[in-house]
C-alpha cells in the first residue's frame, strides 16, 4: 500500500516544506534554551513578513546565531540581517548565505520559500534546499494548526 502524505494549508499564507504547503512548522526543539531549532510560525492576516525564530549551528556544532521573530538576539559572529523586497536574508561577514526567506504575494495570499542548509548542535544536517522547497530531517512538526505558543509546549 502506498504511503499517503497529508498537507494542511492556510487560505492566507503557506511555506513550501518537504514539497508540501504548510501554514507553519518547526524543526528541532523550540522550547529548549540551548538546542537547535527552526520555527517558521504561522503568518496571520494583516502580517506580510512570516515570523521566523531559530537557534542555528554550523557543521561542527558550534553556535552561530539566534533569531526571534525576525530579530537577531545572539550574534557572536556578526551575521548581517538584510531586508529585501520579498523578505530577508542572513549572511556571514564574508557574504556567505545562511538563511534566505522569500515571500511571494498572490491575489489570494502569500507563499514563502526558504533557502538554507542548517545543522543542529551535533553538526547533523536538519534542513537543506530541495528544488523550490526545503527538505527537513529529524524531529519536526511539519504542520502547525495555530500560532506557536512556547507555554503550551513546556
Amino acid at each position: 500500500m502506498a504511503k499517503q502524505r497529508e498537507s494542511f494549508i492556510s487560505a492566507y499564507h503557506n511555506y513550501l516544506v518537504n514539497n508540501l504547503l504548510s501554514p507553519g512548522f518547526y524543526v528541532g526543539v523550540p522550547d529548549s534554551v540551548t538546542d537547535f531549532y527552526f520555527l517558521a510560525d504561522m503568518m496571520l492576516p494583516g502580517e506580510v513578513i512570516p515570523p521566523i525564530s531559530a537557534r542555528l549551528y554550523d557543521t561542527s556544532g558550534s553556535f552561530l546565531i539566534e533569531l526571534r521573530r525576525n530579530s537577531i538576539i545572539k550574534n557572536p559572529y556578526r551575521y548581517v540581517f538584510e531586508t529585501i523586497p520579498e523578505g530577508f536574508r542572513i549572511v556571514s561577514p564574508a557574504d556567505e548565505l545562511l538563511l534566505d526567506v522569500n515571500t511571494q504575494r498572490f491575489a489570494n495570499g502569500y507563499l514563502t520559500r526558504i533557502k538554507a542548509k542548517l545543522h543542529d548542535c551535533n553538526g547533523r544536517l536538519r534542513i537543506r534546499p530541495s528544488y523550490e522547497s526545503i527538505q527537513v530531517y529529524g524531529e519536526a512538526c511539519l504542520t502547525l494548526s495555530a500560532p506557536f505558543d512556547r507555554q503550551k509546549v513546556r
